[in-house]
């Protein structure tokens, strides 16, 4: 935010009467609401601004959220001023109550890694803020008195604003796309990492041949060694026999012959038993890989943060959604719907087997392709989260870049013929086009 921005800002604000209500609509962003006319206060650090969007409301109740309400609902505004060099915006109000006339500030700092939005009286004791602070030149906390920062020299080249409702949308796209590669760039980050950790893993797996091969060894040792039994003195260690094939074979045993041989049998099964553990496990966490690199694509592809957070949420989920029934499925959370994707085979079967006759199921027409369910809680599913549901489906299959067409219907008009292939009824169709 610059200064002679918010400079021309101000002066724009002025002509507004009364605040009818500021809120908070996401962790650090409040909405400003003048005469009517809505703005977006955004304190985020590095990336704060003012401007006007939609943006999806969340609801807040803290002390802070609190105080906005008690104070700032249909106030009137007395001034407005930014305190001298320094990008700090301050609103002076009014707030006719029945039994109480209160007098408040609040002040909207844009100060980088600082931004804060505070509210005080007018001697400038802090009531509430959106951050405190304690371990600080400047502590920010309640009944502290709240000192102003010093001017200090800003070197900014001036640039008028000649039309607000453009300068607010531009600064809504210019900030909105920052955030969003920003946020992009982290989520990329972070699931690159378990990809890499994956690869890393995978590749100090031991080798299912060199197992197997060893335990043919041991195998074979073995039976060489009850062949030759009656010719071997049990006092016997290190010797030299000939296999069936008249190859000679050296020996050198811990134990009698006959508890070696019977050694050799279960090593050669522990090692089969290992090779087959590995399998499992390499082919797990293939799986797991091929649905990383399927996911990191859809990042790569999103258009908005909503999309971001719906692939990869940065909170952890609660607890009910937290759980996961099944290895072999990815649940992701659409406001209040639930959408799971089989991973795999075993992950469709499953969806299939549990879901419920209202729940509504999704597959690529004439192709192989992931099952994904929206589980309908008997509510309306809307377009929008259809829509979600019919690309995760195209983007988790194994499919080449086209359009394609996605039927979807009710579990009830879903029949299973064996394992997860069904034939189905009553469905509509949706265009997905993989990029």
């Amino acid at each position: 935010m610059k200064y002679n921005e918010l400079l021309q800002i101000k002066n724009f604000f002025i002509d507004f009467k009364k605040i009818d209500f500021i809120r908070r609509i996401d962790d650090n962003i409040l909405e400003l609401s003048l005469d009517r006319q809505k703005f977006i206060i955004d304190l985020n650090r590095s990336l704060s601004a003012i401007y006007q969007a939609k943006i999806t409301v969340k609801t807040y109740n803290a002390p802070f959220d609190f105080m906005l309400k008690k104070y700032f609902n249909n106030a009137y505004i007395k001034d407005i001023e930014v305190l001298e060099n320094n990008r700090i915006l301050c609103f002076y109000t009014e707030n006719q109550k029945a039994y109480k006339n209160y007098q408040n500030k609040i002040y909207f700092e844009f100060t980088g890694r600082n931004t804060n939005a505070i509210i005080t009286d007018y001697n400038n004791i802090i009531i509430e803020a959106l951050r405190h602070i304690d371990k600080s030149f400047r502590p920010i906390k309640p009944n502290l008195k709240l000192e102003n920062l010093k001017p200090y020299e800003i070197k900014e080249e001036y640039k008028e604003i000649k039309d607000f409702k453009k300068y607010f949308q531009e600064q809504f796209d210019n900030l909105y796309q920052k955030r969003l590669e920003e946020c992009k760039n982290i989520k990329l980050n972070t699931l690159n990492k378990k990809m890499q950790t994956i690869k890393k893993y995978l590749s100090s797996l031991e080798k299912e041949d060199d197992l197997l091969k060893e335990a043919e060894d041991y195998s074979f040792r073995a039976d060489v060694l009850f062949a030759n039994l009656n010719n071997l003195k049990e006092y016997e260690r290190k010797f030299k026999l000939k296999d069936f094939y008249g190859k000679t074979i050296f020996f050198d045993l811990d134990c009698n012959p006959k508890q070696s041989a019977n050694i050799f049998y279960k090593k050669s099964k522990k090692l089969k038993q290992r090779a087959k553990n590995i399998s499992i496990e390499r082919s797990n966490l293939l799986e797991k890989l091929y649905f990383y690199e399927k996911l990191y694509k859809l990042l790569e592809k999103a258009k908005d943060l909503f999309e971001l957070e719906l692939l990869l949420p940065k909170k952890k989920l609660n607890e009910n959604k937290k759980i996961q029934k099944d290895s072999n499925i990815i649940d992701f959370y659409f406001n209040e719907f639930k959408i799971s994707v089989g991973k795999n085979e075993r992950g469709n079967e499953y969806l299939l087997k549990n879901a419920k006759k209202e729940d509504l199921w999704f597959h690529v027409k004439d192709f192989s392709s992931a099952h994904v369910f929206i589980t309908s809680n008997k509510q309306k599913i809307n377009e929008e989260v259809v829509e979600f549901a019919a690309k995760l489906c195209v983007n988790f299959s194994n499919l080449k870049s086209g359009a394609y067409i996605v039927d979807y219907t009710k579990r009830n008009f879903v029949k299973v013929k064996e394992k997860a292939f069904v034939n189905y009824i009553n469905f509509k169709s949706i265009k997905i086009i993989k990029e």
